[in-house]
């Protein structure tokens, strides 16, 4: 394998490691998209393309993720100054 290979799997676990151990799930996505560059790397894809879908896919799971934990403060029906 070559160096971006291991550098990718590196980066994957650390951060892997790191939110579970810190109960951070911000941050766990970016793990998702560096074993998805990783992959790419052993595949021989080119590197820009390995950090497109480091990117790319990081943030479509980090929404993803995030969008159905997400409540929001001003709903009508929430127990605010509406309901009395």
């Amino acid at each position: 394998m070559r160096t971006w290979f291991w550098a990718w799997v590196i980066v994957a676990v650390a951060i892997a490691a790191v939110s579970a151990l810190m109960r951070d799930r911000y941050s766990a996505p970016w793990a998702v998209g560096a074993a998805a560059a990783a992959g790419l790397e052993a595949l021989r894809v080119d590197p820009a393309w390995q950090w497109l879908a480091f990117l790319a896919l990081s943030s479509v799971v980090f929404v993803a993720a995030n969008r159905r934990r997400y409540v929001g403060r001003h709903v009508r029906g929430a127990g605010g100054a509406e309901d009395r």
